[in-house]
């Protein structure tokens, strides 16, 4: 057979891509995803595999498994990284033997901006150098320097907050001896 054309990949994407994503969805959590990855390694063959329906659900199968292994690994990275006692230091946080909830400093690193929060994980579990990461991001070294700083310092205002101060009372004063 020859090799497949825009007009049939189209019909075969039309009629099959929903079933096909609810096949993926029995191993994988990103079902479209691996159905767009099937077509697309459909299109790229050399000739039309003369049973195409079948071939693109081995393809979706298989990448069905392959994308829940990666994810099943990446949930095990990240849930190592999160049972360790503490975040790696960095000169930006004080008390190197303070013990902070790994879940919750996760929470809080998800709520700085994308750029912010590229820096510091680039530089902190990445070991990445500030040249690295501005290089990275595309932007100055003095840029790159500034966001990290700022967001750590974001972290450490939302990791420690201050201590509440009574403002209402007065000082005592010593009654007077007259």
């Amino acid at each position: 057979m020859g090799r497949i054309g825009p007009n049939i990949l189209g019909r075969l994407f039309d009629e099959h891509a929903r079933a096909l994503a609810l096949y993926a969805r029995t191993w994988c959590d990103a079902p479209e995803d691996v159905v767009q990855d099937a077509f697309v390694a459909l299109a790229r063959q050399r000739s039309l595999p003369e049973r195409p329906l079948a071939w693109l659900y081995r393809a979706v199968r298989n990448g069905a498994i392959a994308a829940a292994r990666r994810s099943r690994r990446r949930k095990q990275r990240e849930g190592r990284a999160a049972d360790r006692e503490s975040v790696p230091r960095d000169p930006g946080f004080d008390a190197a033997d303070d013990r902070i909830d790994a879940a919750h400093a996760a929470r809080l690193l998800d709520q700085l901006d994308a750029e912010t929060r590229e820096i510091i994980v680039a530089r902190l579990w990445g070991g990445l150098t500030f040249d690295e990461t501005a290089r990275l991001q595309g932007c100055s070294l003095a840029t790159a320097y500034r966001r990290y700083q700022s967001g750590l310092a974001r972290l450490h205002e939302r990791l420690e907050p201050p201590c509440p101060t009574n403002t209402t009372t007065r000082p005592r004063t010593s009654p007077d001896p007259t």
